[in-house]
């Protein structure tokens, strides 16, 4: 019925029509399947790739967490703990007034006429044996590393974190120091160097300075104060200020030196620590810390010592 009435010209064009249709639902069906299979393939392809990006985003988060933390390290070596953390949470430091710090200086006695004899690298190599050592040392004894100048070693106690017993601890350390120069006073080592070490306690000012190979620093008069007290000193001896003696005279011996002129024209009185006081080494055993001195740290201070000098038992000045 539908080609009733028409001519066959006008049914072969209507053939060709609906040929023409079929034709283009057929390719339509193809493209369909083409790209359905092209896409199930780019799934498969991201499904068998997502374990491989997971992996490879996982190891370079690792490696910015590596990278972070090497970099934490790095700035807590330069810079006490404290100090690092706040420059990591604000990107810089506020100055601070620490109004009871003890600093200590320590400088060699012919430093410079052994860098006539001794070859760079040598030179070097003992004042990185004779730090590292004396790092150690104002480690154990909590104190806190400033800088070195040259052959000088600078270190304080009570900053950044308060402590009331620096004074004591800064002489303990000063002990020690004293005993690793003298073990390195053999015919063995060529750098044969005595050691003059002198302590100031009073106010500071702290901070960072700078933006480039920043450091944490100190200034006032404390800091000038406990050099005069290094270079006024004698070698192998702990020169002390006034003030240094009046915190620590009830656990050391301290002998009176007057009135010394240091190199500014200044008249300050001074002491040369030399042991620990009659009776605080009383039921000491070889080792450890003796109880009487253990006792009266802990009545002054309300913590235990850290750690004690073994020289002190052979330093004692006998009642």
């Amino acid at each position: 019925e539908l080609f009733q009435g028409m001519d066959q010209a006008e049914i072969a064009f209507l053939d060709q029509i609906q040929q023409r249709h079929t034709a283009v639902e057929v390719m339509l069906g193809d493209v369909h399947h083409q790209t359905q299979v092209m896409l199930d393939h780019a799934l498969a392809r991201i499904e068998i790739a997502k374990p491989d990006a997971n992996r490879q985003l996982a190891l370079r988060n690792r490696e910015i967490a590596q990278e972070k933390a090497r970099s934490e390290q790095l700035l807590e070596n330069i810079l006490p703990e404290e100090i690092a953390k706040e420059i990591h949470t604000k990107g810089e430091v506020d100055p601070k007034y620490f109004e009871d710090v003890s600093i200590l200086f320590t400088d060699f006695v012919g430093f410079t006429q052994s860098t006539a004899r001794l070859s760079a690298e040598e030179l070097v190599e003992n004042l990185q044996d004779y730090f590292t050592a004396f790092d150690r040392i104002v480690d154990r004894y909590q104190l806190e590393k400033l800088k070195t100048i040259g052959d000088a070693y600078m270190c304080a106690g009570g900053l950044p974190i308060r402590n009331p017993a620096h004074p004591v601890e800064a002489v303990l350390a000063a002990f020690e120091l004293l005993e690793t120069v003298r073990e390195r006073d053999n015919p063995k080592n060529r750098a044969r160097w005595a050691v003059r070490i002198g302590i100031h306690t009073g106010p500071v000012i702290a901070g960072v300075v700078g933006i480039r190979k920043f450091a944490f620093d100190v200034w006032g008069d404390t800091v000038n104060l406990s050099s005069r007290m290094e270079s006024s000193g004698l070698p192998n001896r702990i020169n002390i200020s006034r003030a240094t003696y009046l915190r620590i005279k009830d656990f050391f011996y301290c002998e009176p030196r007057g009135k010394v002129m240091t190199k500014d024209g200044d008249a300050l009185d001074m002491y040369f620590v030399d042991g620990l006081l009659p009776g605080l080494l009383e039921g000491a055993a070889e080792a450890g810390i003796p109880p009487a001195f253990r006792k009266r740290f802990q009545v002054y201070f309300q913590r235990e010592p850290v750690a004690f000098p073994a020289i002190l038992r052979e330093s004692a000045i006998p009642g």
